[in-house]
């Protein structure tokens, strides 16, 4: 007899069908059986049979877990149609007859909107919605192009680019964000095969990682593979990540960036003044290069904002960094930057990002 017929789970069904998370009734032996209505929409799902969940043991008691249900915080491995992630979860273990249990699975989320988010990037996963579009970073004083900044791109169902302030943020800290992660080496391929078959390879081309994406056992391998795999040169490509990312484990992010470094890919520290952890970050990271915060930018005619400039100038030249400036919209900003010492910059004012299609015909402009 299935799980879900047995009078024993109905008030599970009944109670948890129409609750806003998604829940999710898992047989030890049958595999998943039953799912509510949020965890259908979620996974678009209109039956159990193109999901399946590896098998979960059961785990041992403890003395602070109750006799009727147990419950233990776990990554579940999903496998939906045609893609495969892990979930962060929580299982109660539900007592059953005849001495058994199963498992009734509840996905964990903060919000109705980072379950939206989810839904969201498992359907641009699923349909190719994933691309890159590439910004110009520029010597500010001639305008010759000195990087490129690679900016992840979700789109909508009518290719619409979604704005990443809205979706990213509430999904970078999930596993399934590092298949985005994946999807968008795909699409850096793509340019750094024009960017070779033109000969136009002597500046670095950033990609932005999420601090959970770093945290990976296998992010080294998959950079050191993507770099080797495409005869990039050294420098060619570089990692940028957010000076407002929580680093669980600073110590193993820092020998993360210092193999790549070694192996030739640089890294960046975005948003630079944006947070508390700026300095320490210089101190603990293998930083190549600080691109100072948008913010500046937009109120760099404060004097206040200017001696700030100015101290950051003089921290990378002390330490031998590069410094780009960024969010730069206007000549104004731009002539004020020049005069405080600022040589590289990034911003409207030089270039808009632009997919590969566009990109590639104004490289040279």
């Amino acid at each position: 007899m299935k799980i879900i017929e047995a009078e024993q789970a109905q008030y599970l069904i009944k109670s948890l069908q129409h609750h806003p998370s998604p829940y999710i009734i898992f047989d030890k032996n049958s595999g998943v059986e039953w799912l509510n209505n949020s965890a259908q929409y979620i996974f678009n799902l209109k039956d159990d049979e193109s999901i399946s969940i590896k098998p979960i043991t059961s785990i041992n008691k403890t003395e602070n877990q109750s006799e009727i249900a147990r419950s233990f915080d776990t990554d579940i491995q999903v496998k939906l149609r045609s893609i495969e992630f892990f979930l962060r979860t929580r299982i109660h273990e539900i007592p059953f007859e005849n001495d058994s249990s199963f498992f009734l699975i509840e996905a964990l989320a903060n919000s109705e909107a980072a379950l939206d988010a989810l839904k969201e990037t498992i359907s641009c996963l699923e349909n190719d919605r994933i691309s890159m579009a590439f910004q110009k970073q520029v010597d500010i004083k001639t305008g010759e192009i000195v990087g490129v900044e690679s900016l992840l791109r979700l789109l909508d169902e009518e290719g619409n680019t979604i704005s990443n302030d809205k979706l990213i943020p509430l999904v970078e800290g999930e596993h399934l964000f590092s298949l985005v992660v994946l999807a968008s080496l795909k699409k850096l391929k793509e340019f750094f095969s024009f960017i070779n078959s033109k000969n136009l390879g002597s500046f670095s081309t950033y990609l932005n990682v999420s601090a959970f994406t770093v945290m990976q056992e296998n992010f080294t391998k998959i950079i050191l593979d993507f770099v080797n795999d495409n005869n990039l040169k050294e420098n060619q490509l570089g990692l940028e990540i957010t000076e407002t990312a929580e680093l669980e484990d600073r110590k193993k992010a820092s020998e993360a960036f210092e193999l790549l470094r070694d192996n030739g890919v640089p890294l960046a520290l975005d948003d630079f003044g944006a947070g508390y952890s700026s300095l320490s970050y210089l101190r603990d990271l293998p930083i190549s290069l600080i691109k100072l915060d948008k913010n500046f930018a937009s109120t760099i005619d404060l004097l206040d904002t200017k001696e700030l400039v100015k101290f950051v100038v003089n921290i990378s030249e002390n330490l031998k960094l590069d410094m780009l400036v960024e969010g730069i919209e206007t000549e104004e900003q731009k002539n004020i930057f020049l005069e405080l010492g600022c040589k590289k910059g990034q911003g409207y004012f030089f270039h808009r990002p632009e997919f590969l299609e566009d990109f590639s015909g104004n490289l040279d402009e």
